[in-house]
């Protein structure tokens, strides 16, 4: 009696799990329509990146009918879109804080609303909260001669501090310009002089000329010159220092240094390069002349006169 009663038991088991199981609400995961797509971009320190499902037009009608105006919309397909900057920025003028934002925009048939929402989490727009805005911004669209058949955002125009972006689809691209404050990637610099750059004299002539090709904070950028000179006194670091004594409004000092230079470093032409330099931003166009023919004298091979003489003959012109 105990085999047929531990059979009856088993099967009555096995019935009531799978009569549980049906009632889960189990689904696959199958391959999306719309592949999602990650770009990024590094702006001196700064990574700014965008995570979205791109979208196809399919033969579709997009603005203002696939897409609506005057409504919001995830910008792109499935979750929204995911904007992250490392560092604060300033989008079109107006500061957003570093972090990650769901990317959601408002389409019109002339001006957009790009919302970067505290919210990154949201499948698509349908929860969107305005409250939860951290920067709206109002942007024209603009008509492209190319079509996209998938949207994608794009980077152009790069420079040390900023970089443009445009979202692209159709024949429409909405642009904005995202910058990095000079101040933020000096502080990202200058946090480096902490470290195992500062016992050696060639990351303080890197952060002295950044600085200087940047035109801020000159006052610094001398300091940090000096402070690669004392670690060691060669053609570029006395050459940098000389050079920015000058733009610190220490034109006797930084003239004496070139001088000085050249005296020490008489057989190379670097040197005398280096002193062509300080005369220009000093002002002095026949010192400068006369120190690029000497360095295209001494100069060690073609292709280095080639490159002196063009500097010369742009000063001459």
């Amino acid at each position: 009696m105990k085999k047929p009663l531990l059979l009856f038991t088993i099967f009555l088991l096995t019935v009531v799990s799978e009569a549980a199981l049906a009632q889960l609400p189990v689904s696959v995961e199958y391959p999306r329509a719309s592949p999602k797509e990650t770009r990024s971009i590094t702006i001196g320190y700064t990574t700014i990146s965008f995570e979205y499902s791109s979208v196809g037009i399919k033969g579709r009608e997009i603005w203002g009918e696939l897409v609506p105006y005057g409504r919001v919309w995830r910008t792109g397909a499935n979750e929204n879109t995911l904007f992250t900057v490392t560092d604060d920025v300033l989008v079109n003028g107006e500061k957003l804080k570093a972090g990650t934002y769901g990317l959601h925009t408002i389409p019109g048939e002339e001006e957009w609303i790009l919302i970067f929402s505290n919210f990154s989490e949201a499948w698509g727009s349908y929860f969107y909260d305005e409250s939860e805005d951290a920067l709206r911004i109002t942007v024209s669209s603009e008509e492209m001669d190319s079509k996209y058949e998938w949207m994608k955002f794009s980077f152009s125009n790069y420079t040390s501090t900023s970089v443009d972006i445009s979202l692209k689809w159709a024949h429409l691209k909405v642009p904005f310009k995202v910058e990095i404050p000079m101040e933020t990637t000096f502080a990202n610099l200058a946090k480096q002089f902490r470290t195992l750059p500062a016992f050696g004299w060639q990351g303080w002539v890197q952060g002295a000329t950044y600085l200087q090709n940047n035109d801020y904070k000159l006052d610094v950028a001398l300091d940090w010159a000096n402070r690669g000179l004392q670690r060691e006194r060669n053609v570029q670091t006395a050459g940098l220092h000389a050079k920015l004594l000058v733009l610190n409004g220490k034109k006797e000092e930084g003239l004496k240094a070139a001088s000085e230079m050249t005296k020490e470093w008489a057989d190379d032409w670097r040197s005398y390069y280096s002193a062509a330099e300080i005369y220009e931003v000093a002002e002095d166009v026949k010192q400068a002349k006369k120190a690029y023919k000497k360095a295209i004298d001494i100069a060690g091979n073609d292709r280095t006169k080639a490159v002196l003489q063009r500097r010369l003959d742009a000063l001459e012109n």
